[in-house]
């Protein structure tokens, strides 16, 4: 699966809210500290972009991250026009076609 790891960061953050938040305003800490027991593989480039990213809203920020992947955008929202797959149809979206990995169910470690 092509960019496994920002898909499950971005399920992580789709199914936690501390978690969501922790990536919209820290996205450094979100990846170093990964979610409960999970850690992201990502790419050096991967890693750029998320901590490039500024977006107020989990929308906002899964769009600049397919917007990166499909490479229409720079990470930041600026685009480079190339949104189709050369012959007049846009491409699939990684974010329907890849199932989320089930970080639902992770819970966090009870106190002791």
């Amino acid at each position: 699966m092509k960019h496994k790891g920002l898909n499950q960061l971005l399920c992580a953050a789709t199914v936690n809210n501390r978690f969501r938040e922790t990536l919209l305003h820290n996205p450094a800490q979100a990846i170093a500290t990964g979610y409960f027991d999970h850690t992201f593989s990502l790419t050096p480039e991967e890693r750029d972009l998320v901590v490039s990213i500024q977006a107020q809203k989990l929308e906002d920020f899964a769009a600049q991250v397919y917007g990166w992947i499909s490479g229409y955008t720079n990470g930041n929202g600026n685009g480079n026009g190339k949104n189709g797959n050369g012959n007049g149809h846009r491409q699939k979206s990684w974010l329907t076609t890849e199932p989320c990995v089930d970080l639902y169910s992770a819970r966090a470690p009870v106190p002791a």
